[in-house]
């Protein structure tokens, strides 16, 4: 065991660290493992002491701000339709997965009672497209972005758990993509190859979200939770080929593509808490016992 010598700077280290929900023993003050000195500040950030009853502090007016990330199993339906050229190529469709990248969001409510509120997300989604093949020849396609404006409804439970700092909430998303630009490889025989680019105009999409909310302190939240989403409507854009002469390419080709996505996405998020109104609840815990004891 290591022996620490009080001092003003220890006494002022060990202060704080009280107030951060660390267990002090007093007189000889015993050096923590470095996994506890790790695991209890965390334990005290989930279980901050509240000055108010769960969730008392909001209601109508309240309004939040909040940012998310997550993960996705993701598709896109792609089906082609050529309409002039030579050769034929006709008409097929086929399903590529849309492998994450990157995601984030940043999302704004505003509360019309405890249980309900309307409000509106922004993101950002990033996907690498695995090889699709509707017609004869494979498309390759590149990383792309998309940005994501939704209007978003969610309707909570009452606090649930037993100290009250759960809620359960449902909803749902009507969303709205201004644009899909996408870069590709077509490979129409080994060494024949063309770069092509889709412009896929807007879309909207739909989507269904449930998940958990737990009441860090009176002004903060985290959140779990998945949805899923269906496009209402595909992005569209005509696309030329231009097949080598070598394989019967005389004139150019164009194919007027639509793309279908949807899947599932998962997301932990933040939220902070304006506009609340607090009313009096019973007080709030000595920080010291807001984790077990070590």
């Amino acid at each position: 065991m290591t022996t620490i010598v009080p001092s003003d700077a220890s006494n002022s280290v060990l202060r704080a660290l009280g107030r951060a929900g660390l267990r002090i023993v007093h007189g000889a003050r015993s050096a923590m493992p470095a996994a506890a000195l790790v695991a209890l500040p965390s334990c005290a950030v989930f279980s901050q002491p509240l000055e108010h009853e769960p969730w008392s502090t909001i209601g109508a007016g309240t309004q939040t701000v909040g940012v998310s990330s997550g993960w996705a199993v993701y598709e896109a339906k792609v089906e082609l339709d050529d309409l002039d050229g030579t050769p034929a190529l006709g008409s097929g469709s086929d399903t590529t997965d849309l492998v994450p990248v990157f995601g984030a969001a940043l999302k704004y409510q505003y509360f019309f009672s405890p249980r309900f509120a309307l409000g509106g997300i922004v993101e950002r989604r990033t996907f690498d497209p695995d090889p699709v093949q509707p017609l004869a020849s494979p498309i390759d396609g590149d990383d792309y972005t998309t940005y994501h404006f939704l209007l978003t409804s969610r309707f909570f439970t009452d606090p649930l758990g037993e100290d009250g700092r759960w809620k359960a909430f449902g909803g749902f998303d009507l969303g709205y993509i201004p644009k899909v630009d996408l870069d590709a490889t077509v490979e129409y025989a080994p060494g024949f190859v063309e770069r092509i680019t889709l412009k896929g105009d807007e879309y909207f999409t739909i989507g269904a979200v449930a998940g958990l909310s737990y009441l860090v302190n009176d002004w903060m939240t985290f959140e779990m939770g998945a949805f899923y989403e269906w496009s209402i409507d595909p992005s569209e854009d005509v696309i030329t080929l231009n097949i080598p002469d070598g394989l019967g390419g005389t004139n150019a080709n164009h194919v007027d593509g639509k793309v279908f996505p949807q899947g599932l996405i998962g997301f932990p998020g933040v939220t902070f808490y304006f506009d609340a109104a607090p009313r009096p609840g019973r007080p709030g815990l000595d920080p010291t016992e807001a984790c077990p004891s070590q």
